[in-house]
């Protein structure tokens, strides 16, 4: 999991890497791999290789990686509009091109996403700051906040934090000018066009709107990660 922890080091919200002349720019012309969405392909280390989007709406295609398993792979990470791939051996960039285009043709390998309900008392410290600033009432700040269906679009600023996508667009504000010194372990907030669940205790500054007991660290419950809430999973919220 150190490689998780590595990429939460990333721009925020997944600002984009500058270009470097030794990318691989890989188009899905029809001449060039068309099951691949525009993407760069560049060394991240002796053995690892990060694939970067050319736009960030295409993360299912990550997604789709990440859920895969191949024996030349040892770990997949993904972040905001970027997957990380880290292999047992030094590899060779066409081996890695091979790879993504054989892998994009296949259906996943590992266990299907889950669906988690998450009940949420709406108590935050920011939800009538969020109605200000969003034109709402505190009830429709929560009836838009829970009627949405999210989706973890990547793990990262600490560990097991989800990312979620779907947050609705009425509630896209900025992150706090001044963040908190301390978020508390079940916080729910949103930040940007995201919402998440802070897993543990931590500094923050998305607008805290509720809490939920709904249980983040199962260690475990899986063979493979710590916490409840993985990549390509979905979410809905619950008013308790």
């Amino acid at each position: 999991m150190l490689a998780e922890l590595a990429l939460s080091n990333f721009p925020l919200l997944g600002q984009k890497i500058h270009d470097s002349p030794k990318e691989s720019l890989l188009s899905n012309t029809s001449s060039q791999m068309p099951d691949l969405p525009p993407h760069s392909l560049r060394p991240y280390g002796p053995t690892a290789w990060l694939i970067q989007l050319a736009d960030p709406n295409d993360i299912e295609f990550l997604h789709h990686l990440a859920s895969q398993t191949h024996p030349l792979c040892q770990e997949w990470v993904v972040a905001y509009d970027s997957l990380l791939i880290l292999t047992h051996h030094p590899q060779p960039e066409a081996k890695i091109q091979q790879l993504l285009h054989s892998l994009a043709k296949t259906t996943s390998s590992t266990q299907p996403p889950q669906h988690h309900e998450v009940h949420v008392h709406y108590d935050g410290p920011d939800l009538t700051e969020v109605a200000h600033h969003s034109g709402l009432s505190p009830n429709e700040v929560v009836t838009l906040h829970s009627q949405a269906q999210y989706r973890v679009r990547f793990l990262g600023f600490s560990p097991g934090f989800a990312y979620l996508d779907g947050l609705p667009k009425a509630l896209h504000l900025p992150r706090r000018a001044t963040p908190r010194p301390h978020m508390a372990k079940g916080a729910v907030a949103i930040g940007g066009t995201h919402a998440g669940i802070y897993t543990i205790p931590s500094p923050g500054g998305w607008n805290w709107l509720g809490n939920t007991d709904h249980p983040l660290f199962q260690p475990g419950a899986s063979p493979d990660a710590a916490f409840t809430l993985k990549v390509g999973d979905t979410l809905t919220f619950i008013p308790a």
